[in-house]
Parts: structure tokens; C-alpha cells; sequence
């Protein structure tokens, strides 16, 4: 009697212990995200914090973009006079000059942001990339108009005298954007690089933001050098 008792309890406490286990795999599989996510928060929270942190690969967005866009559809609006007339070869050089500067940093400074290990480098690093990717830009559009102009006409001469007036006047803008950037890349009181790239990023909007100012005092001081190219393969 006694042994039919015990196992007959057996028997329903084991019941009741599948029961119950199933109910608990059930649970834990209906909410295993959010146990997950929970338990990640509790044993890592650094960690989780570094994972919600936005990449600097999303600064491609930024509005850097949109104001070389800008800039090129105001420079594309501009002429330029000579003797009391339209100066349409050094308009034509101008605008090409521009255009390939504005082009050159969409795409250098693309390339830049989405360097896969960028949000990790350190302070020297990061200054010298965005360093060599300015330097890069001004290399290629310079060298690139420069050979368009002798290819359309110009002589070599006139066409460096060109670049190089406008890159003088130029000067004490890059001068001190370089001194800004060296200021914020190495600045320790900017929690990650991401803050950091997007002030340069803001420094840089306002850089290019001028442009079409210095265009016009750069290429009037150029006078009529140009207006002898009555007729250049452009």
C-alpha cells in the first residue's frame, strides 16, 4: 500500500515538473530577445554603449555635401567682365575650375568617412588622413584643370597663373582651417571621433561656403589676361 502511495506521488510530481518545464522553455523562447538584450545591458554596459554610437560613415550625409552642390550651382550663375564686356573664356575657365575642385572633395572626402576602421584611430592618425585627403584634393583639381586649359588652348603659363591666383588668395582661408583642424582632431575633451569629424566637417562646409566670394576677387585681379583666347577648344 505504502509503495503504490510513493509511487503514485512519483508519478504526479513528474507531471507536474514537465509541465512546468515546458512552460518555462515556451517563455524563454517567446522572449529570448528581449532576456538577451537584458542580460547584455546588465553584464556589459559599456559595450552596449559603444554599439549604439553612431559611425562616422554616416557623415556622408552630412550637409558638407549639400553645400558643395550649392556652391557649384552658384558658381555656374557667375561671369565675369572684362573692358566692359561678357569675359566668357576666363568665365569658362573659371567654372571648370570650381567644378572639378567640388568634385574632387565629394569624392575624396567620401572615400575618407567610409574607411572601415576610422571611428578607431587616435589623434595623429586621424590628422594626418584628413591632412593627406585635403592635400590630395588640391593636387587633383589643380592638375586636372591645368591640363584641360593647355588641352582647350591656354598656354601652360597662363593656365598656372590662373590656379595660382586664385590658390593665393586662397591662402590665409586654408591656413586657418588647417589651424582649426589640428585644433579639434587633437582636442581631448571631444569623447570620440565621430564628434570630432563632425566639427571638421561643419569647419569644412564653412570653408567651401566662401568660395564663389574668393572666386570673384581671385579672377577679377586676373583683368584681361585672357581675353586674347578668342576662340579655345572648350
Amino acid at each position: 500500500m505504502d509503495a503504490k502511495l510513493i509511487t503514485s506521488a512519483y508519478e504526479t510530481i513528474g507531471a507536474v515538473g514537465t509541465f512546468l518545464i515546458v512552460i518555462l522553455i515556451a517563455v524563454l523562447f517567446i522572449f529570448k530577445k528581449e532576456i538577451i538584450t537584458k542580460f547584455q545591458k546588465s553584464k556589459t554596459p559599456i559595450q552596449q554603449q559603444d554599439v549604439s554610437r553612431p559611425t562616422i560613415s554616416r557623415l556622408v550625409h552630412h550637409r558638407f555635401f549639400n553645400v558643395c552642390d550649392q556652391v557649384e550651382n552658384t558658381i555656374l550663375s557667375m561671369s565675369f567682365i572684362t573692358h566692359g564686356k561678357h569675359d566668357v573664356i576666363k568665365t569658362k575657365l573659371m567654372h571648370h575650375l570650381i567644378m572639378l575642385k567640388c568634385a574632387s572633395m565629394k569624392d575624396k572626402f567620401t572615400i575618407l568617412l567610409n574607411t572601415n576602421d576610422i571611428d578607431e584611430w587616435d589623434e595623429m592618425q586621424l590628422l594626418h588622413e584628413f591632412k593627406n585627403t585635403l592635400l590630395s584634393v588640391v593636387k587633383e583639381y589643380n592638375s586636372d584643370a591645368k591640363k584641360s586649359f593647355i588641352r582647350w588652348g591656354v598656354s601652360e603659363v597662363d593656365a598656372k597663373y590662373l590656379i595660382d591666383t586664385y590658390e593665393e588668395y586662397r591662402a590665409s582661408m586654408v591656413e586657418g582651417f588647417i589651424d582649426s583642424l589640428d585644433s579639434v582632431l587633437t582636442n581631448s575633451s571631444y569623447t570620440n571621433n565621430f564628434d570630432k569629424v563632425t566639427t571638421v566637417m561643419e569647419l569644412c562646409s564653412l570653408a567651401i561656403f566662401v568660395i564663389p566670394r574668393d572666386v570673384k576677387s581671385s579672377f577679377e585681379a586676373v583683368n584681361g589676361r585672357f581675353a586674347k583666347y578668342t576662340s579655345l577648344l572648350i
